[in-house]
Parts: C-alpha cells; sequence; structure tokens
C-alpha cells in the first residue's frame, strides 16, 4: 500500500513538473488599454454633457448624476427630464436616455444646442451650446 501511494506521489510531482514548461512558453504581451478608456479620452467635455464627432455622427453622453429620464418632467420635487437636441436652431427631437447620437449632419459647421426639460429647481432652464465641425 505503502508502494501503491508513493508511485502516485511521484506520478503526481512529474505531472506538475511539466505544466511549469508550458508557463515558460508563454510570450509577454503589452497590456492593451481598455475600450472604453480610448473613447472617454476623446470626447469633449460641454458643462454637463460629453460629446464626441466622428464622420457625420454626433455621440452625446449626459454626466449629471442622480437624475431620472423620462418623458415628461411631472413633479417639481423630481430630479427628472428629458433633452431637446437643436441643430442649426432647428429641433432635432427629444431624448430620453443618458446617452444618445444625432446623426446624418452635413459636412461643415453646425451650432448645437441640447436643453434639459425638468420641472426641478435644480436643473430647470439648463442648456449647454457648441459648435460641431463635420469633415
Amino acid at each position: 500500500m505503502k508502494w501503491m501511494l508513493s508511485i502516485c506521489a511521484l506520478l503526481f510531482l512529474l505531472t506538475g513538473c511539466q505544466s511549469q514548461h508550458d508557463q515558460e512558453q508563454v510570450t509577454r504581451q503589452e497590456p492593451a488599454i481598455p475600450v472604453m478608456q480610448q473613447t472617454q479620452s476623446e470626447m469633449k467635455q460641454q458643462g454637463f454633457l460629453k460629446y464626441k464627432v466622428q464622420g457625420s455622427v454626433v455621440y452625446i453622453e449626459s454626466t449629471l448624476q442622480d437624475f431620472h429620464l423620462e418623458p415628461s418632467p411631472l413633479k417639481k420635487d423630481k430630479k427628472a427630464g428629458y433633452f431637446t437636441v437643436y441643430v442649426d436652431g432647428k429641433r432635432a427631437g427629444n431624448e430620453y436616455t443618458a446617452a444618445f447620437v444625432v446623426k446624418h449632419l452635413s459636412k461643415g459647421k453646425h451650432k448645437m444646442t441640447v436643453v434639459l426639460n425638468s420641472r426641478h429647481p435644480e436643473y430647470k432652464q439648463k442648456r449647454e451650446t457648441w459648435d460641431v465641425f463635420v469633415t
């Protein structure tokens, strides 16, 4: 019985040594930069919004904390509301999510305005306006 345990222990040690050889063959790779960090570093801050222009598309993200987006602002004491987007003074639509996309902008300079529609006193009449250059 002791003889069999000795053989099992020897086999266990031999198979353990083989796995160490596999680890030595792995080549070292440089650490990759996470995709989320790359995207955030390219985005520009404009007040309570971040935005990024890529082609004819503008990616917009809200940085508001503790604010709920919904179709209609009902109560004054509730931190809730929605965004209205304007491009060159014309209404492009309403947005009900924290991140959204404005597509199909023509080449050239555009003035973008995002208005936060809320009845809460802290967020009432909050808006951001900036110029976007589409190439």
